[in-house]
């Protein structure tokens, strides 16, 4: 087949994968005003917080998750037709987080989060964690945190909150390696999860009494 005709072939099949997009796109602005609304009328004004609406923006917050949540559980309930291996799943789940992800040079960043309850033997609830997020390395003896949750939703939920808690375990590394093409951690008991699943790596924890422990 020439060049040309292939390349003429390429464009088409991209001006439709755009066209299906801004389709889409288009159907998402609709739907996200239409929850708007909904949460206006059935929701919002028996909220203590309406009176400050627009300065928490709780309703566009919500609306965002309701809809984000609803396209994951629709791409979610398609995938599981196909039939997909649990390590198909985790390879699936790691190459999105990688992609969402900024670019290697740019995406650590360091925060504090507040424990939630306790986290033997490594911190006490109300403990203050100062993480390095979506670190470059991780090794061997690193105490990390994971989320208790399905890692693409946490991925959002960090990526769009203010919070200051956040629903996660803390971990000790025991080991690094490489499988199906995606970097792995194994915790001391046991557990193997992608890299991308992690966190952050805890650089301090400041207790109660203002005191750095490691």
């Amino acid at each position: 087949m020439p060049q040309y005709i292939k390349i003429k072939i390429s464009v088409i099949i991209m001006g439709e994968l755009s066209d299906a997009l801004n389709e889409f796109q288009e159907t998402s602005k609709k739907y996200y005003k239409t929850i708007m609304n909904i949460l206006e009328e059935k929701y919002c004004w028996k909220c203590p917080m309406r009176t400050n609406r627009k300065v928490t923006l709780c309703q566009e917050v919500e609306a965002w998750i309701r809809l984000t949540e609803t396209l994951e559980t629709g791409v979610r309930e398609e995938l599981v037709e196909y039939n997909l291996s649990q390590e198909q799943w985790e390879a699936i789940t790691t190459k999105f987080l990688e992609k969402q992800i900024s670019p290697p040079n740019q995406r650590e960043k360091n925060t504090i989060v507040k424990l939630e309850e306790d986290q033997p033997p490594f911190a006490r609830s109300g403990d203050f964690l100062q993480l390095k997020t979506h670190p470059l390395r991780v090794k061997k003896d690193n105490m990390i945190v994971m989320p208790r949750a399905c890692p693409l939703a946490t991925f959002w939920y960090i990526n769009t909150t203010n919070k200051s808690t956040i629903p996660f375990k803390i971990f000790k590394v025991s080991k690094v390696f490489q499988k199906n093409g995606c970097r792995y951690i194994q915790t001391q008991e046991g557990l193997e999860v992608p890299v991308e699943y992690i966190l952050g790596i805890v650089e301090n924890i400041i207790g109660k009494n203002l005191s750095l422990r490691n």
